[in-house]
């Protein structure tokens, strides 16, 4: 049988209080009925039955401090908790926050680099068009020119035999001024066609570049308020282990409410049951009688007194 059970089986006023069901505050103010009906009796000289009360008042005052300890203990979770919760609010807050700037970042960068593929596809399809518009006529030669002169000089003086076999010569000569032509024309196309396709690769990399300059800075930002926000609820922790330290410690020292302390002192003060000792000069045999009834009497008299 545990010291409860007992003091509640000795004391009459505890045999049907049920602290079980009993907040802090509803045995505080039990407590405080009892300590004025404790006075009450100490007034009327009803020692016996301010024992009585005294024994319920220290009991209630355990089962508040048990309680007390454990609302406490419940309030340091919930605390630890909601500041956790808090926590990953705010992480979630500011993850959102960044997210949405990073996706309008890509966004913003995907946009510009479509513009721009859309735009060098446009320039590159416009050399093309103009490459094959491009008339194919052949600058002659000079080989090809003197050739024709001398042609033309046989002609008018009639020898025409001759005049045919420098016609072979400058046809022929036209075939190669023009394969060369052609040439010069392909080559021409190939070196403007990679500078053009050079100059979009140079275009498209310093855009990229300079978005991944801007996606940098967006993840510097975002490590900086990640940094910034960790710090902060580090804080926050600290004091609040600091603080729950303090008051386990009040705890463990028994000085669990100034409130109920300074009740227990304001009546302490007056009369000290246990170690015989009252407010109210008694002689030591009135004493040892007071606590020999207490002792032997299973059926005191435990209403308040009534005044004569």
């Amino acid at each position: 049988m545990n010291k409860k059970s007992t003091a509640k089986e000795k004391n009459p006023l505890l045999k049907n209080l049920n602290t079980n069901k009993m907040t802090s505050s509803q045995i505080q103010e039990e407590i405080s009925k009892t300590e004025k009906l404790m006075q009450d009796y100490i007034s009327k000289g009803k020692y016996p039955n301010a024992e009585s009360c005294n024994e319920k008042i220290e009991y209630l005052k355990k089962i508040m401090k048990e309680k007390k300890i454990k609302e406490v203990n419940k309030r340091h979770y919930n605390e630890k908790e909601n500041l956790k919760q808090d926590q990953n609010i705010d992480a979630n807050t500011l993850n959102e926050l960044w997210d949405k700037k990073y996706q309008e970042l890509q966004a913003k960068s995907q946009a510009a680099l479509d513009e721009l593929r859309k735009n060098q596809q446009e320039e590159l399809q416009k050399f093309y068009n103009q490459y094959q518009e491009s008339p194919n006529d052949v600058k002659p030669s000079a080989t090809y020119l003197k050739l024709k002169k001398e042609e033309e000089g046989l002609v008018k003086l009639k020898k025409f035999k001759e005049a045919e076999i420098i016609r072979k010569k400058r046809e022929a000569q036209m075939k190669i001024d023009t394969n060369k032509n052609g040439k010069n024309k392909e080559s021409s196309f190939k070196n403007i066609e990679k500078k053009i396709k050079q100059k979009h690769a140079n275009e498209l990399l310093y855009l990229k570049n300079k978005f991944q300059a801007e996606f940098d800075e967006l993840a510097k930002g975002r490590q900086k308020d990640v940094e910034s926000l960790n710090k902060k609820y580090s804080v926050k922790n600290k004091d609040l282990v600091n603080q729950q330290k303090r008051e386990d410690n009040i705890n463990k020292s028994k000085n669990y409410g100034k409130r109920i302390e300074d009740l227990h002192n304001n009546y302490e003060q007056k009369f000290i049951v246990g170690k015989r000792e009252y407010a109210a000069p008694e002689s030591q045999i009135i004493k040892d009688q007071i606590y020999a009834e207490i002792r032997d009497n299973n059926n005191l008299n435990l209403n308040p007194p009534k005044d004569n």
